[in-house]
């Protein structure tokens, strides 16, 4: 059974997954997290469990990580890694998986899909080797005896994923990898740690090929813990205030740039240089004059990172953070954010899903990823923080979703 704990930031989700694990160490655990420094939380949290992260520099395992990740499962060990490298669990990997009966914690959403440029020559060369089959518009590896170097890459991610064509209404072909259903069914119990789930790949994921799931919620206990609930109603007591805890620029001479509905998306970037003019210059109004009491440390802003480029300036280049960053505590110090993105899925994605008779909101998805990045600051300890969203869209979702948090409340 998949477990979906769908609760707002600072709800203690990541204290309740510990507190569980604490609780059942008669039971294997695989917890994956986004980064790094979160799987080192975990294994100091349950210092009992002896939590191990695979690596790829461990000569025994001929250097692999995959390697050795399926050494420690068929030892039965605990392990902490990354979604990442949860992505390239292989069949023979989930194989051992089902044996021992593995318990699967998913920190934040995994991506279901992934964009891939490659040669349909080189996809060409494997099918009419016997390599490769292709179903429709999914693409899987049929057997593993290519022994080449050139082609090396492609089969090592067909050993893990399939690969889908995706056309699009211009019948332009994209080519996606695609999460194995096995990835989550073969574990005993799956939970997953979200807020906006609705909104987010791993939904879709589990609608599309019929995985039942259930909600679960949090209940703090007398000694100030967390424990994972059957009730939801739990909501933490700041969520009352954010209304006033979140300070957003109201000015239209900062805001008229982004008014047009798809102001600020990828696309507007590469098609609006003096927008984007105007826009660095509200960047550098806000952190400069409006907001100059606020030490250089204490600012953050977002973009994607291939048009951060265009937006840095005096005074702020430095706290720079990608828009769509999640679950990490090292900007915590953070009390003046800009937040310029206008978030949409892509097309492609979103066909495919809708292909598969999945309804998404690109709202909820918008909101998620926003909601996501503010909370990588100082509001993750309940202190009041500076916001400049210049996209009318998103700074619309963001208010509204305000709103209706505190409506619940009452």
């Amino acid at each position: 059974m998949v477990k979906v704990c769908d609760a707002i930031m600072g709800t203690g989700k990541s204290q309740s997954a510990i507190a569980y694990m604490n609780e059942h160490k008669d039971r294997k655990f695989i917890y994956i997290t986004p980064y790094l420094d979160e799987a080192a939380r975990i294994k100091n949290g349950c210092p009992d469990l002896h939590f191990m992260e695979p690596s790829r520099k461990l000569s025994e395992y001929g250097f692999s990580k995959s390697r050795h990740t399926i050494a420690l499962i068929q030892e039965g060990k605990n392990v902490a890694t990354t979604h990442q490298a949860f992505k390239f669990y292989t069949a023979e990997t989930l194989k051992y998986i089902r044996e021992q009966g593995y318990v699967l914690i998913i920190d934040e959403n995994v991506d279901v899909l992934e964009q891939f440029n490659l040669s349909l020559g080189d996809l060409k060369i494997l099918m009419d080797a016997g390599h490769v089959t292709k179903s429709g518009d999914y693409y899987t590896l049929a057997n593993d005896d290519y022994t080449g170097v050139a082609l090396g890459e492609l089969v090592r991610l067909l050993k893990s994923r399939d690969l889908i064509k995706i056309a699009d209404v211009k019948k332009e072909k994209y080519y996606f990898w695609a999460l194995p259903v096995d990835l989550i069914t073969s574990f005993r119990e799956v939970f997953i740690l979200s807020y906006l789930f609705e909104g987010q790949s791993l939904h879709h994921f589990l609608e599309m090929n019929n995985i039942p799931y259930e909600y679960i919620g949090i209940k703090r206990t007398k000694d100030g813990g967390y424990r994972f609930s059957e009730s939801t109603e739990y909501v933490p007591e700041y969520v009352n205030h954010l209304g006033d805890m979140i300070n957003i620029i109201d000015k239209p001479k900062l805001n008229d740039v982004g008014d047009n509905y798809y102001a600020l998306s990828m696309n507007w970037f590469s098609k609006n240089e003096s927008d984007v003019e105007q826009l660095k210059n509200n960047i550098y109004n806000c952190f400069n004059n409006i907001w100059d009491d606020s030490p250089v440390g204490e600012r953050m802003w977002g973009s994607y990172n291939n048009m951060s480029v265009k937006l840095r300036g005096r005074g702020y280049t430095n706290g720079f953070l990608t828009f769509n960053t999640k679950a990490t505590n090292e900007y915590r110090d953070k009390k003046s954010l800009v937040y310029c993105a206008n978030i949409f899925m892509n097309v492609q994605e979103k066909l495919f899903y809708q292909n598969h008779g999945i309804d998404v909101s690109e709202d909820l998805y918008a909101l998620s990823v926003m909601v996501q990045w503010i909370w990588r600051s100082a509001i993750r300890d309940g202190q009041k923080i500076n916001l400049y969203i210049p996209s009318r869209r998103m700074r619309t979702l963001l208010e509204e979703w305000i709103s209706s948090l505190v409506t619940q409340r009452k």
